[in-house]
């Protein structure tokens, strides 16, 4: 019988998002204000004829410089530059797939992406504040719980975690770093839900958990500036209560075996204000 997941579980990061337990990435996806509903929730994770989705550009660029940022060590092993010959005779697409045969499991980026992720991990390494946090600690750690109020299994994976307990870094490649447009990630994406389910989870677990949280926000793009940021108290608490909210939704879902969509009863819809306010002077 295989032994309960609790505590610190060394786990690849393909096996923890798709092994069991509810973590920041399943809430997401069946909360209201990401546009998604019970029904999305289904067919992400419960679906039996669903088929697997294609990692988009953004999100194998993300995993990369994660890669390479976090783990620079095994970087060369799970991620390899492209040949840089197009695929037009047999004999190129023939280089191409002794290429491929021979970098299995690997991800193959174009030589320009490539490049991209080494600039961005040595813009992070090299940074005066982001450098020193990435010293001393410990990266892609997993954690499980059951949850008390539910007994759901719950779960989450530290992007850094700092060997002196002072802090955990979460690392967000972006498009901008700024203060303005990083706020606005972190609501679009809700990253603030994150802090408070890690923490959390961490409580359950030891009885307390680092006292500082950290994004590390890094541009894709030359010059590759870099943010450092943490959230107000305020923010935090939202968090947590959103968190509670979606974890509840799907189980209350799941023991009913109903997943609606958004048609759950017709409702008005009202056209935007930056829309209508073209026409304020229209007699």
């Amino acid at each position: 019988m295989t032994a309960p997941l609790h505590g610190l579980v060394e786990i690849s990061n393909d096996d923890y998002h798709a092994g069991p337990g509810i973590s920041k990435s399943r809430l997401d996806a069946i909360a209201p204000e990401m546009g998604k509903t019970p029904l999305h929730y289904w067919h992400k994770y419960l679906n039996p004829e669903r088929q697997r989705e294609e990692p988009t550009v953004d999100m194998v660029m993300g995993t990369a410089i994660h890669t390479a940022i976090l783990e620079p060590d095994l970087l060369s092993q799970t991620v390899v530059a492209g040949l840089d010959i197009p695929r037009r005779s047999n004999a190129d697409k023939a280089e191409w797939a002794a290429f491929e045969a021979a970098n299995a499991g690997k991800i193959i980026l174009p030589a320009e992406s490539f490049q991209t992720v080494l600039s961005v991990r040595d813009a992070v390494h090299r940074h005066p504040v982001a450098g020193p946090l990435l010293r001393d600690g410990k990266a892609e750690q997993s954690f499980y719980t059951t949850d008390k109020a539910t007994g759901e299994l719950i779960k989450c994976r530290m992007d850094w975690m700092a060997n002196s307990g002072e802090f955990i870094l979460d690392v967000k490649s972006t498009k901008d770093a700024s203060p303005a447009e990083f706020t606005r990630s972190v609501a679009n994406f809700r990253y603030f839900v994150q802090r408070p389910w890690y923490e959390d989870i961490l409580d359950d677990l030891y009885g307390e958990h680092p006292p500082y949280w950290m994004f590390l926000a890094v541009e894709k793009k030359p010059p590759f500036a870099v943010g450092i940021y943490y959230l107000e108290a305020h923010d935090v608490s939202l968090g947590r209560r959103l968190a509670r909210r979606d974890l509840n939704r799907i189980l209350a879902c799941q023991q009913a075996n109903h997943w609606p969509d958004h048609a759950t009863e017709a409702v008005p819809l009202t056209l935007p204000a930056w829309y209508t306010r073209q026409f304020d002077d229209l007699a």
